[in-house]
């Protein structure tokens, strides 16, 4: 049981350092969410596509093509650039962390027992459902939903550790019940079962923090980046919904601060 704590306190303290630097206070808000492919850029308010912009140089809004001229689509342009080049970033850098870190669990629940069990599948399916609801991202698109980005920390801490620790610890009864069903019908040695899976457990704890140190540092780096991306979008868009009132009714990117 002790080593099964540290592993899981292990993990738990490797997520949260990873997450909470991934954040800096930016107090920045996206209003609405935002569906990325190669091409289209869709501005999405409650499931419906409200601003589309086609190749960085063509808008709709609430569907309507939207005529402009040479200056009007250079700013077009800088406001579709600005976008791709920090969204699909921020899906990426969300996603990725949150999958290693279910990734690693996966592995350490297979270390422990002959087959993963039932009630991990099941927990593991809402981590997941609860993150694709706020980041998602496809062999050609990237979503991200309406937030604010200065809790994005207090998202991945608290909601989805929480999750991840009910999947752990949800776990840890039925691969114990396993292990007493082994014993009793002789099976196996519970006791060698139980050192093996220390040592599994160990050496993929290790393994584990490496791969989430690392993560931290890149987002780390990439912290304060965020922030002087998001604030010259902002800027950006201020100048589009200038020359382009109909931008205004959808305002994406709110400084708060």
């Amino acid at each position: 049981m002790a080593f099964l704590s540290r592993a899981i306190l292990s993990l738990s303290i490797a997520l949260s350092s990873t997450t909470a630097l991934a954040q800096k206070p930016c107090d920045v808000e996206l209003r609405h969410g935002l569906i990325i492919t190669d091409d289209v850029i869709r501005i999405v308010d409650k499931g419906q596509t409200r601003v589309q912009i086609n190749n960085n140089n063509q808008l709709f809004i609430r569907g309507y093509w939207v005529d402009l001229g040479d200056d009007e689509s250079k700013v077009l342009e800088q406001f579709s650039q600005g976008i791709r080049q920090t969204v699909p970033e921020l899906v990426n850098l969300a996603t990725d962390g949150v999958n290693l870190g279910l990734s690693a669990i996966e592995q350490v629940v297979e270390g422990m027992s002959d087959k993963e069990p039932e009630v991990l599948k099941t927990q593991l399916q809402y981590v997941e459902r609860a993150l694709m609801d706020k980041f998602k991202r496809g062999d050609d698109f990237f979503f991200i939903a309406p937030q604010s980005l200065s809790q994005i920390d207090d998202f991945f801490t608290k909601e989805i550790s929480q999750k991840i620790h009910s999947a752990v610890h949800g776990s840890l009864g039925a691969i114990l019940v396993s292990l007493g069903d082994a014993f009793k019908s002789r099976e196996g040695n519970i006791e060698d079962r139980i050192n093996d899976m220390g040592q599994r457990m160990d050496i993929i704890t290790k393994e584990i923090d490496k791969s989430l140190q690392k993560k931290a540092d890149q987002l780390e780096l990439k912290a304060s980046e965020y922030c002087e991306y998001l604030n010259t979008l902002d800027v950006t868009e201020s100048r589009l919904q200038a020359i382009v009132p109909g931008m205004a009714d959808f305002d994406l990117v709110q400084i708060k601060s």
